[in-house]
């Protein structure tokens, strides 16, 4: 074979190896296999569930060592205003033949028949005097509100921390812009507010009388009240004038 013919088939064999090199870098490539993406998780909520709401406790009568008689009233028996009526929350309630009495020829309907009475949860725990409660009330009959309210024991002290029973000496530090009103029996120390006024008696012999009437208790408290301003300072002593009670 001639010089020319080799170099010829030289060039003829380059030509083909170059051609089958550039098909092949030509050739696409498979992607590579997708990875398989996460399953997502569900979300979580960072809020915490709304709390129900409380529901609020249903309204009592106060109890009975929450109360102090003042020259307002107790609690809220208001002088001046008219008493709760709601059974759940009254304090007093009125029955209007609470009194009646044939033998002392009360009937039902006469004024004398009915009775603004304690609620049972105010029972006296010794009691002083009077119906067996710690207090009770006067409620005027042509207005219906408040005029009167008797302690009658010692459970309630006043809102100076006075109580029936203690020595009428406590009352000025208790009670320092009290006055005092002489009776025959008693000395009233009063306390006047804008309604009412706070009248505590405290027990003492008359100079003209022979004998302890109060049998060792002169010189301590033995009545105290809030009444409204128009019925005035009067003392309780030997009267029997009471509230809350029949035949008062």
């Amino acid at each position: 074979m001639s010089r020319m013919a080799v170099l010829r088939r030289s060039a003829t064999a380059l030509l083909v190896s170059g051609a089958l090199v550039g098909l092949t870098a030509c050739t696409p490539t498979a992607d590579p296999a997708a990875s398989p993406s996460a399953t997502p998780s569900p979300a979580t909520s960072s809020a915490s569930p709304s709390a129900s709401p409380t529901p609020s406790p249903d309204p009592t009568r106060p109890a009975l060592g929450e109360l102090e008689l003042s020259a307002a009233g107790l609690g809220p028996l208001v002088l001046g205003s008219p008493p709760d009526d709601d059974p759940a929350t009254r304090m007093v309630a009125f029955e209007p033949e609470g009194c009646v009495d044939a033998e002392m020829g009360i009937a039902p309907g006469d004024p004398a028949a009915g009775l603004w009475r304690t609620d049972a949860s105010y029972a006296s725990s010794a009691p002083a005097y009077g119906p067996g409660t710690a207090f009770g009330v006067g409620v005027d009959r042509d207005t219906g509100l408040v005029n009167r309210i008797d302690l009658y024991s010692a459970d309630i002290a006043t809102d100076g921390g006075v109580r029936i029973g203690d020595p009428g000496s406590s009352i000025a530090a208790a009670h320092p812009g009290a006055t005092i009103v002489e009776e025959y029996l008693t000395d009233v120390h009063v306390i006047t507010g804008p309604a009412g006024t706070l009248q505590i008696e405290v027990a003492k012999n008359a100079d003209d009388m022979s004998g302890d009437y109060w049998e060792g208790r002169a010189g301590t408290v033995v009545y105290i009240r809030a009444a409204s301003l128009d019925i005035g300072v009067f003392s309780v002593a030997a009267s029997g004038n009471l509230v809350g009670v029949c035949g008062a």
